[in-house]
């Protein structure tokens, strides 16, 4: 049971109602109905000024002519909840009955934007895909692992979707620039899977092999001379190190691998520090409540109300430091990363050195004269060289082609129509299917449903398109639907008077079904048009009339 009362508020001088589980409250046009519902709405909901567009300087409209102060109390068993006009302000005791603005009437997903509407949705549906989604889809797609899984989860942790999705877009300009620099072309997926096909066949270890060899020549022909023993217990040596140096390389590229994972690491942890410069918002011209500039685009930004924060110098100043000394984080890890890099290119090269002291072991003695052999051997190991340039070319062009591709299938997962878009279409078919069907159901009326572009149809046919009568029909379901989801306390639905008696009667046996406590409004002519709530145990009726609410009971004995 929940009981209510109010003073002054605007049309309204007197109401002392109690919703058991249903009230109705009845009067002619203009008798302070509406005022009775927004000021029991702004109580439970936590909105003190519950028309849109007012200031709180302005608080004073909703002060009845003539009055001083407006009050309205909800009391339920465990906890009150009361606001006193002009403070505007909400004092609560216990545990206060609340109800969202949805449940209210102060608003309806109906008046939203398309975007907005399924924003909401997602929210009360809870639709975002958990971690074990994202790891499912990524598995699919070929890029499954704990640790992509953990990269991808902990941006969106950080950033939100929209942002995991921006921060992986302009990670994939950046992998373009990096096949532009490797190829010397603008990057396209049909280009880089078809760049050089004719070196596809070839292998690393043979035209590293050939390259070697036609060294070897080359450098025997410009000595021409016989390699000395103390050469030969040189080479000897060289060629001995070569698994040794192989392993050291393995160990090197391992570095490399340790060290960029830092580095990005620290890259991640500098984009999550707060900028060290205070809020660029400004008063709103029109309310007065302080907004800041989103970015929510490329090129559109929008302006959002937020509390205006006042940052001290010393959280300026702490944020500097810390901004400072992420930065220097960063730079340690990328001179740790160019050391290890550097260490790897040195393992290679010795790598080299021992398969080249191999081959010329292998071919002793030289045997290479001089003269016209000189220029044709350094020939071939110009060509030699070039092929392994270019293969090493194809190489890396093509592992940033495949880094681009499987970015590119995270973007497509992260983007608002990819696996949310999926998620919300599956508890959209149960939101639809159970509980917009069961209170469609409940009131005898047509199914509503809402499509995964926020569409709202009824009985089939868009909203737009429906009678007065019909829209009220479906707003009253989804305020229903909502408070189910929100877990509201009480349901308000203003203007019942639009529907005819056989939807009536479905809003009463609706709001019966889902056990929530109401308060229905409607506008009659007479005091013997209202339908007696209390007969039908259903709660109990009421009739406003000079700005006073009192029981239809007693009416009707007076």
């Amino acid at each position: 049971m929940i009981s209510i009362k109010l003073r002054n508020f605007r049309g309204c001088a007197e109401a002392d109602i109690e919703c058991g589980p249903i009230a109705l409250i009845a009067g002619q046009n203009a008798a302070g109905k509406t005022s009775v519902a927004q000021a029991v709405g702004a109580a439970l909901s936590g909105n003190a000024l519950p028309i849109a567009g007012l200031r709180s300087s302005m608080s004073n409209v909703f002060v009845r002519a003539g009055t001083e102060q407006a009050t309205v109390l909800v009391q339920s068993t465990e906890g009150t909840v009361s606001i006193q006009w002009p403070k505007a302000q909400a004092v609560s005791t216990g545990k206060p009955p609340q109800a969202s603005e949805y449940a209210t009437g102060l608003a309806s997903i109906v008046t939203l934007a398309p975007k907005d509407r399924l924003r909401v949705l997602a929210e009360y549906l809870h639709a975002d895909p958990t971690r074990e989604d994202v790891g499912a889809a990524l598995e699919e797609a070929g890029l499954g692992g704990e640790k992509a899984l953990d990269t991808i989860w902990g941006l969106i942790e950080q950033q939100g979707w929209d942002g995991a999705e921006k921060m992986r877009r302009e990670r994939g300009q950046e992998m373009k620039g990096q096949w532009r620099q490797t190829t010397g072309a603008n990057y396209g997926s049909r280009i880089a899977a078809s760049w050089r096909p004719d070196l596809e066949a070839l292998r690393e270890s043979d035209l590293l092999a050939a390259f070697t060899r036609a060294k070897a020549d080359r450098d025997n022909a410009m000595t021409a001379v016989a390699v000395s023993d103390s050469e030969r217990r040189r080479l000897e040596e060289e060629a001995a190190l070569l698994d040794a140096r192989r392993g050291a390389s393995e160990r090197a590229t391992a570095r490399v691998d340790e060290c960029a994972g830092r580095y990005v690491g620290a890259q991640e942890q500098r984009a999550t520090l707060p900028p060290a410069s205070r809020q660029e918002g400004f008063p709103c011209p029109h309310c007065g409540a302080f907004i800041l500039p989103v970015r929510v685009g490329l090129v559109e930004t929008r302006y959002e109300k937020a509390p205006a924060v006042d940052i001290t110098d010393a959280e300026l100043k702490a944020r500097r430091i810390a901004i400072a000394d992420a930065d220097g984080q960063m730079g340690k890890a990328l001179g740790d990363l160019n050391a290890a890099r550097r260490d790897a290119g040195a393992a290679e090269a010795a790598i080299a050195r021992s398969i080249e002291a191999q081959e010329r072991l292998a071919n002793w003695p030289a045997g290479v004269e001089t003269g016209t052999d000189r220029a044709a051997a350094e020939a071939a190991l110009e060509r030699a060289e070039k092929m392994l340039a270019e293969y090493r070319q194809k190489i890396e062009a093509d592992r940033v082609h495949r880094l681009i591709e499987g970015n590119e299938i995270v973007i497509g997962l992260l983007a608002g129509d990819g696996l949310r878009a999926k998620k919300l279409d599956q508890v959209l078919d149960v939101f639809n299917g159970v509980t917009l069907d069961q209170i469609s159901t409940a009131a005898g009326w047509k199914p509503v449903h809402i499509d995964r572009t926020a569409a709202i149809e009824y009985g089939g046919r868009p909203y737009a398109l429906l009678s007065s009568s019909e829209q009220y029909r479906v707003r009253a379901a989804l305020a229903v639907a909502m408070a189910q989801l929100d877990g509201s306390d009480l349901v308000i639905l203003d203007g019942a008077d639009i529907l005819d008696a056989p939807s009536r009667s479905g809003l009463f046996d609706l709001l019966e079904s889902v056990g929530i406590p109401a308060i229905v409004t409607m506008t009659l002519a007479r005091r013997e048009q209202v339908p007696d709530l209390a007969a039908a145990e259903l709660g109990r009726s009421y009739w406003l009339s000079g700005g006073v609410v009192e029981p239809l009971a007693a009416k009707m004995a007076a």
